[in-house]
């Protein structure tokens, strides 16, 4: 099976076994007895350090957040099959190119083929890296916040390794001008 295939069924999956649970516990078990939802971005994580994300760029190389030292880094979990990531991607461009002499690193985290990662960074122009796995970001998303697995996300960590925000869902040029002035401004 592809890579965009097992994406592409592990997110049908879980999206049916939400929607399913959801359903069935409505309507079988007693109101007293379904427990409140949860939010899909933990925010509790805010303040806190960021966990260890170690993953292969493109060309193979494993990195890790230390790889970018003193750096604010704004880590974007996207895919290529991923229609909101699509339309973000040129804001993160204009922001690296932006707010890179503010000490700013863009940072792409892909849940993707190696080389579908590599033709699309290369069409799209893009000027930051890009990390990728398969299952790994998955499981990293999670460790970062975001319980419902959905893409795009993003986590802007500050210098000193420390979560400051956290966003699902797409971005667009604005919002991320906002939270950089917010954090970073020029």
């Amino acid at each position: 099976m592809s890579g965009f295939s097992r994406q592409a069924a592990l997110v049908a999956a879980i999206a049916f076994a939400a929607g399913a649970a959801g359903f069935w516990t409505a309507r079988w078990m007693p109101q007293a007895e379904v427990a409140a939802p949860q939010p899909a971005v933990t925010a509790a994580l805010e303040g806190q350090q960021a966990p260890v994300l170690r993953l292969p760029d493109t060309t193979g190389k494993p990195r890790t957040l230390k790889d970018w030292p003193g750096k604010w880094l704004l880590v974007n979990f996207w895919a290529t099959w991923c229609a909101p990531c699509m339309h973000e991607i040129p804001a993160f461009i204009a922001t690296q190119a932006k707010y890179e002499k503010a000490n700013l690193q863009v940072l792409g985290v892909a849940m993707d083929d190696v080389d579908a990662v590599r033709t699309l960074m290369q069409d799209k122009g893009f000027n930051y890296p890009s990390l990728v796995g398969d299952e790994q970001v998955q499981i990293i998303m999670e460790q970062f916040g975001n319980t419902l697995g959905a893409l795009p996300y993003t986590v802007l960590i500050s210098p000193d390794g420390v979560i400051r925000t956290m966003e699902l869902g797409g971005v667009d040029a604005l919002k991320l001008d906002q939270l950089m002035q917010r954090f970073l401004p020029l």
